[in-house]
């Protein structure tokens, strides 16, 4: 099976937006069942997740605009714009059909900002 090139606007947007694996979970979860409001305890027991990790990402997802928050307690995906509804759907469906390159593109920028915290402390350490 060959597998298609994943375009570099969705890289970008899972780099530069969504950044974190938690994060592109609650999205997608949201992202499948759009009519369907989810509380904070829903997303967290249907993700695993402790509530205060479900409510960073629902807290994120919501100031880029991808997910509103009505009446105080329920969330949902909303999507600002159609550009985001279409770049989400296209990740959705990238995702469904090949994980490891979304994974990868968020995980790749990890060791870059772990590296450059440790060389921190080096270039401190050879200071002293």
């Amino acid at each position: 099976m060959v597998k298609q090139q994943i375009s570099e606007s969705v890289k970008r947007f899972v780099r530069e937006q969504i950044q974190t694996v938690p994060k592109l979970e609650v999205l997608l979860l949201l992202h499948r069942e759009p009519a369907r409001p989810f509380t904070l305890a829903e997303v967290a027991n249907e993700l695993g997740f402790e509530p205060d990790t479900a409510w960073e990402q629902l807290a994120a997802l919501e100031a880029i605009g991808l997910i509103e928050n009505f009446d105080k307690s329920n969330y949902r995906y909303h999507p600002a714009n159609e550009r985001l509804r279409s770049i989400v759907n296209r990740l959705a469906i990238t995702y469904r059909k090949q994980r490891v390159p979304i994974l990868s593109a968020i995980l790749a920028e990890k060791p870059n900002k772990a590296r450059r915290f440790v060389e921190a402390f080096k270039c401190a350490r050879s200071n002293d």
